[in-house]
């Protein structure tokens, strides 16, 4: 038997697809959008939702949150 260095294994492994590689992303971008888009039609259902209970994303919400507080203003003031 011919005895395998740890470079000769290293050799021998197959490469990985970009599938393989990059699978999480594939799954969680289009998973993210389509909670985002399904958030927004909930909102826009008047059964679901009245006027005054709408809010906008919870992405634009942190980020006006986050930019109040790195510009030092009231973050929820309109």
């Amino acid at each position: 038997m011919k005895d395998l260095s740890p470079v000769d294994t290293a050799k021998k492994t197959p490469k990985l697809s970009f599938v393989s590689r990059n699978l999480v992303a594939i799954v969680m971008i289009p998973a993210i959008i389509g909670m985002h888009y399904g958030w927004a039609l909930l909102q826009d259902n008047k059964a679901l939702v009245t006027e005054e209970e709408k809010i906008d994303l919870p992405i634009i919400t942190g980020a006006k949150y986050l930019w109040g507080k790195l510009s030092s203003k009231d973050p929820l003031s309109k």
